[in-house]
């Protein structure tokens, strides 16, 4: 099973310049990291952070490898420009898509491309949108549905990227889903 997380950076970040992107990053970036931490035991779990510095980089790539190698910053449009793209293309081989994105940048990225982004969603999929209700909102989840995917909505209030309970409940259908 493949799973992909999508989520922002953080300005919260560790001292230190050679960790992983999905160490280096902390304060509420952590409950990301978590989670893609537990998707890994039963998935094949990859994590794309959106960031203006570096625009979508991979959880275990180091900091100090993409200071050197990536044009930055990239600025808010070539973050959202390749957040589109890396979206549109792992919404046909995810078998787990989760995507937690600020209001502003949801409505960027997912938004504009989103009937493209559920045709190409690979059918009995599971879904986890988290963003705020008003972006929510404009994305008709009923495309995903009608492909006989399993829509996991959590409407954002405050900072909190995914709550307890929906992050319990995603963890709880991936595991019985990879062990059938």
């Amino acid at each position: 099973m493949e799973a992909h997380i999508f989520a922002e950076d953080s300005k919260t970040t560790a001292e230190e310049k050679e960790l992983q992107l999905k160490d280096y990053y902390q304060g509420l970036f952590e409950t990301v990291s978590d989670l893609h931490d537990e998707l890994s035991k039963s998935t094949d779990a990859n994590l794309h952070i959106l960031s203006e510095e570096f625009g979508v980089a991979h959880s275990t790539e180091y900091l100090s490898s993409l200071e050197g190698a990536k044009q930055s910053p990239v600025g808010f449009d070539g973050m959202v420009k390749q957040g589109q793209s890396e979206l549109l293309n792992t919404a046909t081989e995810a078998d787990v898509m989760v995507i937690l994105l600020s209001a502003s940048v949801f409505d960027q990225v997912v938004q504009p491309q989103w009937r493209e982004i559920a045709n190409s969603a690979k059918p009995g999929s599971i879904w986890c949108l988290s963003a705020a209700e008003s972006s929510l909102d404009s994305i008709d989840v009923e495309l995903l549905e009608s492909k006989e995917c399993t829509v996991i909505i959590y409407p954002r209030v405050g900072v909190a990227r995914i709550g307890a309970d929906t992050r319990d409940r995603l963890l709880s259908m991936v595991k019985d889903q990879s062990e059938e």
